[in-house]
């Protein structure tokens, strides 16, 4: 008689082959990209399945046969056995359960997990309310309408990539997953309790957040609760390892820009979506800037800059409680503009608003600088601040370092502080530009991992490790609220929660995802979706993200053990990024999840084990 192990690999590969059978003439020109072939093996389809995967894989609810069902190449669940998860107080963990319909419908679908019991426990404080951080978080995976890839003027060119390096399209009929809809503030259109069609998938994604301090190491369990009409249809048993190691907050440095005034308070008509998003992407380990350029603006945003909204008395709970602004931008993206000795008490007013807050620029670790122009290599704007800042006999003045993008050598260039272009950041030209400090910016393949949708899905979490491998100051993302598309050559407002195309220029460039790391979760603009929620929704690609940076976390901490067998584990991980990865269909790096898992475990086994 088979065991129930052996029951569930049998119902798992029937639906693989319902799958396959299925894929076949309708689907045959796609290709996952992530996850290798499946091998179905024929057995009569009797069940519907409920099974796991960590946050390594994209699961898309049209995603055809895929073989993470029976275990194969799945890090973290086989038929039969617990989730085996394992994690550092201060970090979240990711959960997928997934739940595959056969040939029945099935109807009012719910996901739970309500608690984890070790040495102590962890679950969700009464009376929070829907919008609240808490330690066991549920999402519904929602998919957006993709009508393209991301292109432009060139074949299989984009801004994410070159042409010999675009990456398979991992949409499915049409769509592909991206926001995360919070399961107790989904509307009728995020469809939860949850409907599952024949041959379909349909994913919760749960984060569980493990405090940072006073959190005992030990085995925490519990139990995956899925029902259907609120009849059970199937339970999974999860397992959490919890270390005696703390994950360090923000374990690399990052910048990523949001109009706050222009895009959030009026998209969503409320300030307060502002602080959520804040708080949020603080959550995520993610350091943002906003245009600040006259003292009121300091002071109008200085719960941020202190940390102070990033305590339980403004709501936040999670990773980094206390911690203020890492970075901060005077004049973004040249918001200043010409060098002008009229504006230097503007400028002032500012940096003393700042100091008076206990603000002051410590490099590598607090940085504070005036953005001086963006991508114009070739103007005098960033030099001339310098030597403007330089002669104006203030000592605070004096003191203000000057930045720009631009992906010129920056050894040559007159500036304190260079932001270059992934696809051109260079460590030899780093190495060469004594005294001044070198950011990284966007990201573009072979060079690096790409920011929008339709690129591989470990795309930004092989950023953290390169960034970590290569000693890479911080990384700055452009945009994360660009709801509006309007640009020179954009197409002004769009819905974000119905369509994944995002960015368009005047040059023909169009993508998906760009600019986009978070979804609105309120929408004035008629006829667009809406959750009526004040604040914001985080996505897939924010997920991978924060995990890219705990990784990293991970790195640090296991190289104070064996700084040897750590530097192996990187360099396999990552044996060739920036200006030495070579061109071609494949990144130097794994496009699926479970090899990312196994070597996170690698470090955590070397952590654990040198404590």
């Amino acid at each position: 008689m088979a065991t129930k192990g052996e029951a569930l690999g049998m119902v798992a590969r029937a639906i693989l082959l319902l799958f396959a059978l299925t894929a076949i003439g309708c689907c045959k020109s796609k290709t996952l990209g992530e996850s290798p072939p499946p091998k179905p093996v024929a057995q009569p389809v009797k069940s519907q399945s409920v099974w796991a995967v960590d946050d390594g894989e994209r699961i898309a609810g049209k995603a055809g046969a895929l073989s993470l069902m029976t275990g194969e190449g799945n890090a973290v669940w086989k038929p039969g056995q617990p989730v085996r998860l394992f994690g550092l107080p201060g970090e979240t963990i990711a959960l997928q359960v997934v739940v595959t319909a056969a040939k029945k419908r099935l109807e009012g679908v719910t996901v739970d997990l309500p608690v984890l019991q070790g040495p102590k426990s962890l679950a969700n404080p009464p009376g929070k309310g829907p919008a609240a951080f808490r330690p066991i978080e549920r999402f519904v995976v929602h998919e957006l309408r993709m009508e393209r890839r991301s292109g432009g003027k060139t074949k299989n060119e984009s801004l994410g990539w070159s042409a010999s390096s675009m990456p398979p399209d991992p949409s499915r009929e049409g769509t592909i997953p991206d926001p995360l809809i919070p399961v107790e503030l989904a509307p009728d259109w995020a469809d939860y309790p949850m409907t599952v069609e024949p041959g379909e998938h349909r994913v919760i994604w749960i984060d569980i957040t493990l405090p940072n301090r006073d959190f005992p190491a030990g085995t925490y369990k519990g139990s995956v609760d899925v029902r259907a009409k609120s009849e059970q249809l199937q339970s999974l048993d999860v397992e959490l390892e919890v270390a005696p190691v703390s994950l360090p907050y923000a374990a690399v440095g990052t910048m990523v820009y949001v109009e706050p005034e222009d895009a959030v308070v009026r998209r969503t008509g409320s300030g307060r979506a502002l602080d959520h998003f804040q708080q949020l992407m603080h959550r995520h380990h993610l350091s943002t800037v906003f245009p600040l350029e006259r003292e009121e603006e300091v002071n109008a945003m200085k719960d941020a800059l202190t940390g102070r909204l990033y305590t339980a008395e403004r709501g936040y709970d999670g990773p980094g409680m206390g911690v203020g602004a890492s970075v901060i931008v005077l004049g973004a993206y040249g918001g200043y503009g010409e060098a002008e000795r009229s504006k230097l008490e503007t400028v002032k007013g500012a940096l003393t608003a700042l100091d008076a807050l206990g603000i002051r620029d410590e490099p590598g670790k607090r940085d504070i600088f005036l953005y001086a122009v963006d991508e114009q290599c070739d103007s005098p704007i960033g030099p001339a601040w310098r030597k403007l800042l330089d002669g104006s006999g203030d000592a605070l003045l004096k003191s203000l370092r000057v930045g720009h993008t631009c992906s010129e050598p920056p050894a040559k260039q007159g500036v304190d502080l260079v932001m270059m272009l992934a696809s051109s950041y260079d460590p030899s030209l780093v190495s060469a530009a004594a005294g001044k400090r070198v950011w990284i910016y966007n990201g573009e393949l072979p060079q690096t991992g790409a920011f929008l949708t339709d690129v591989w899905h470990a795309s930004l979490r092989a950023n953290a490790w390169i960034q970590q491998k290569h000693g890479i100051e911080r990384w700055f993302y452009w945009e994360s609220v660009f709801w509006n598309d309007g640009n020179r050559g954009g197409k002004g407002p769009y819905d974000p929660l119905l369509t994944a195309e995002t960015f368009h220029n005047a040059d023909g460039d169009h993508c998906n995802g760009d600019g986009v790391l978070v979804y609105p979760g309120t929408q004035v603009n008629p006829g667009y979706r809406s959750l009526g929620f004040e604040g914001v929704l985080p996505s897939i690609r924010l997920k991978q993200w924060r995990r890219g940076i705990s990784d990293a976390g991970y790195v640090q901490l296991a190289k104070k053990v064996d700084a040897k067998k750590t530097e192996a584990i990187v360099n396999r991980m990552v044996p060739r990024a920036l200006r030495e990865a070579p061109d071609g269909p494949n990144p130097p790096w794994p496009t699926a999840g479970e090899p990312w898992t196994r070597a996170r475990r690698e470090l955590f086994e070397l952590i654990v084990g040198g404590r």
